[in-house]
C-alpha cells in the first residue's frame, strides 16, 4: 500500500513539471564579473525581475485542468488526468483523475497543514507545513509556494543580495541571483525578447541543483498569459510535465476546500 500512496502523492504533489534539456547553453557555475547590491542592480536585471515577479500578480484564485506525466529514472512513467484550485495565501488542491474523471488522489494546503487522501486505498496523511516541500516523498524538493507561481505563469525569485546579466549583447539572457557567502542561488533563462522566462534553476549552499522548472508556449486567460506546458526536474533523472489544458481566474473559492478529511 505504502507503494501505491507514494506513486499517488507523487503525482499528485508535483503534477508540475521536467527539464528541457538543451532549451538554452548551460551556464558555468562560476559568473565572472562586477556584480551589484540589490539596492543598485543594473536597470536592466532589476526591471526584468520585478517583471517576472508581477505577472498575473493580480490573480487571487484560479483553477486548471490537464494532464500530466511523472517519470522516475529506471522506473516507469504514471500519467493521469489533473485538476487543481489555488488561492491567495498559499492554498492549493490538487486532484489526480481516472480516465473515467473518478478522484484517484487528492493532495490539499490550507496555508498551515500539508493533507492527503488516496481514494484507492482510504489512506490519509497530514502534516503541519506552513510552505509544504515534497522532499520527504520524492527527490526534487518542490515546494507549494512555487507549485502555485509556476501553475499561475510566474516565476520564483530566490532571495538574493546581488544579480548580473550574462550574455546580454545579443540574444537570450540569463539573470544569476547571488546570495552573500552562498554563490549562486538561482538562474533566470529569458526568452529573445527578455520579457519572459523560459527557465529557472534553484540551487542549494553546496552549488548544487536543487530542482529547475521550464516552461512552453503560452495560453491566454482573459487578461493573464498562463504556459501552456511545464517541467521540472533534478539531476538524477526524475522528471515531472504538465499539460495545462484549460484555466479559469478569479473564481469564488470557499476556504474549506483546501481542508481534506480521511472521508474525502
Amino acid at each position: 500500500m505504502k507503494k501505491y500512496f507514494r506513486l499517488f502523492l507523487i503525482v499528485c504533489a508535483v503534477l508540475f513539471l521536467p527539464a528541457c534539456a538543451g532549451i538554452l547553453e548551460k551556464i558555468p557555475g562560476y559568473i565572472s564579473g562586477d556584480l551589484q547590491t540589490r539596492d543598485s542592480v543594473e536597470p536592466s536585471p532589476r526591471h526584468i525581475i520585478e517583471v517576472l515577479q508581477n505577472k498575473n500578480r493580480n490573480i487571487r484564485t484560479f483553477k486548471g485542468t490537464g494532464r500530466v506525466n511523472y517519470s522516475v529514472k529506471n522506473g516507469g512513467t504514471i500519467s493521469a488526468n489533473i485538476a487543481w484550485v489555488a488561492g491567495d495565501e498559499n492554498k492549493l488542491l490538487i486532484v489526480l483523475r481516472g480516465l473515467m474523471g473518478q478522484p484517484l488522489a487528492r493532495i490539499a494546503t490550507d496555508g498551515e497543514w500539508l493533507y492527503f487522501v488516496s481514494h484507492a486505498d482510504n489512506s490519509f496523511y497530514k502534516k503541519r507545513s506552513a510552505n509544504a516541500s515534497m522532499e520527504s516523498l520524492i527527490s526534487i524538493p518542490v515546494k507549494s509556494k512555487d507549485i502555485i507561481l509556476l501553475l499561475s505563469g510566474r516565476v520564483p525569485v530566490t532571495e538574493f543580495d546581488s544579480a548580473v546579466m550574462v550574455d546580454q549583447d545579443t540574444g537570450p539572457a540569463v539573470i544569476v541571483l547571488k546570495k552573500r557567502w552562498l554563490g549562486v542561488v538561482e538562474k533566470i533563462y529569458l526568452d529573445e525578447s527578455r520579457k519572459d522566462a523560459v527557465k529557472i534553476e534553484l540551487f542549494d549552499s553546496m552549488g548544487e541543483i536543487i530542482y529547475r522548472a521550464s516552461f512552453d508556449g503560452e495560453n491566454n486567460v482573459n487578461e493573464y498569459r498562463f504556459p501552456s506546458r511545464l517541467f521540472v526536474s533534478n539531476d538524477k533523472g526524475d522528471y515531472f510535465t504538465l499539460d495545462l489544458e484549460r484555466c479559469w481566474t478569479d473564481i469564488s473559492v470557499s476556504p474549506s476546500i483546501f481542508v481534506l478529511d480521511p472521508l474525502q
